[in-house]
């Protein structure tokens, strides 16, 4: 079942499957519960990715969706960097994934709320979990913030090493930041582009 849907939403299927199932055999066919229940599987789906590019200096898509964001500024932590900002609506899968080899150093989480992420206040206001790493002896950010269909990021049992590819966690309608070295990155995208998770981004020089 992991490989073609969440583990998020295991319970959520399950419930309104087994509910969908008593409801048809002592009442009749409910087509209300039936809808949930395709639209639990339709949520919590993972579709088959494949890897665009298997260089280990490219940059490649965390998650499905459309890039807001691409500019250049002066972080507290990593100084001179490039942040690289994609949106994921509630359309498109929603489990997230390791853009490149890289290892953990710390996961911090900032509890909070689950405001509309076209509010100027969202960013600041809303839950969001700040993954610190380092790639090739480079420190980058990877910050993921919550929706207004969220009620929780989650995260799985990541450790302190991940490949390409290697599933982070899941949300439903959330934002991913990555936070890149500004002198020592090539950008392959544009603002404005749609693009699925694999995709190529661009590469660490």
């Amino acid at each position: 079942m992991n490989k073609y849907f969440s583990r998020v939403g295991y319970f959520a299927i399950g419930i309104s499957l087994s509910l969908f199932v008593i409801i048809w055999i002592f009442w009749s066919f409910s087509f209300l519960v039936f809808f949930i229940f395709l639209f639990f599987l339709f949520l919590f789906r993972v579709p088959k990715r494949t890897l665009i590019c298997v260089d280990e200096k490219a940059i490649l898509s965390p998650i499905d969706g459309k890039i807001l964001k691409i500019q250049n500024l002066n972080h507290h932590l990593l100084g001179e960097c490039i942040e690289i900002n994609i949106k994921n609506s509630f359309y498109h899968p929603g489990t997230f994934y390791a853009c490149f080899k890289m290892n953990i150093d710390k996961i911090k989480t900032k509890h909070g709320l689950f405001l509309c992420n076209n509010l100027k206040v969202a960013k600041n206001m809303n839950e969001n979990i700040s993954i610190f790493a380092n790639t090739d002896n480079r420190n980058i950010i990877y910050k993921i913030y919550a929706g207004s269909m969220d009620r929780k990021l989650y995260l799985y049992d990541i450790y302190s090493d991940l490949n390409a590819g290697d599933e982070i966690g899941f949300f439903i309608n959330g934002n991913i930041s990555l936070f890149l070295p500004k002198d020592k990155i090539r950008i392959q995208v544009g603002l404005g582009d749609k693009i699925k998770a694999g995709a190529l981004i661009g590469y660490l020089e």
